[in-house]
């Protein structure tokens, strides 16, 4: 039988306390940096002091007595397209500083179709753009769209009826630390 050295036996204890401390050095390292794709919908991100949280996609029907509210001013869409409403509630967390949501957010199908998000008057839109004062929130507390039933502002999409199909589908939300990618439920 071999006799292990003991000066041996040392170098692997050390070898194998350098490779645990390395993993742990590496995997520390992937927990400060926070993933912005896979996203899934209730599941928030943040790009830099604002924190985006897509709480529910569905297709909306103009000749729904409650959709017809987030259509306002909208025609019915030709047969091969549909209406999308992405709801999304969006919190600053800063202290001091106010900060703007883009002017534009895009869905992507599997199929590498993308759509921007289209105007709406309806009381529950959320307005790209629009400035979130420090500690502010989209909707605003007490708005009509953050009382309302889904208790989150609505970007409106009009997409055809064949990208709902090609799954998943995501919404891309530009930012500082961006771009976020969310999964859509659709």
């Amino acid at each position: 039988m071999e006799r292990i050295s003991k000066s041996k036996v040392f170098r692997g204890l050390v070898l194998a306390f350098a490779i645990v401390v390395s993993g742990f050095a590496i995997s520390a390292c992937g927990a400060s940096h926070e993933e912005k794709t896979g996203i899934v919908e209730g599941e928030p991100v943040h790009l830099g002091s604002l924190s985006y949280n897509v709480l529910f996609t569905r297709p909306l029907n103009i000749n729904d007595v409650e959709d017809s509210q987030y259509l306002v001013g909208k025609e019915p869409p030709p047969g091969d397209k549909m209406y999308i409403g992405v709801f999304v509630k969006i919190h600053n967390e800063s202290e001091d500083e106010a900060f703007s949501i883009p002017e534009q957010f895009e869905i992507e199908t599997t199929a590498g179709k993308r759509y921007r998000n289209i105007p709406t008057e309806s009381i529950y839109a959320l307005q790209p753009g629009t400035v979130v004062e420090p500690e502010g929130n989209l909707p605003v507390i007490d708005s009509t769209a953050q009382v309302g039933p889904i208790q989150a502002s609505m970007l409106l999409f009009l997409i055809d009826r064949e990208s709902a199909e090609n799954r998943p589908v995501e919404l891309f939300i530009d930012g500082e630390d961006g771009p976020a990618v969310v999964e859509l439920d659709l």
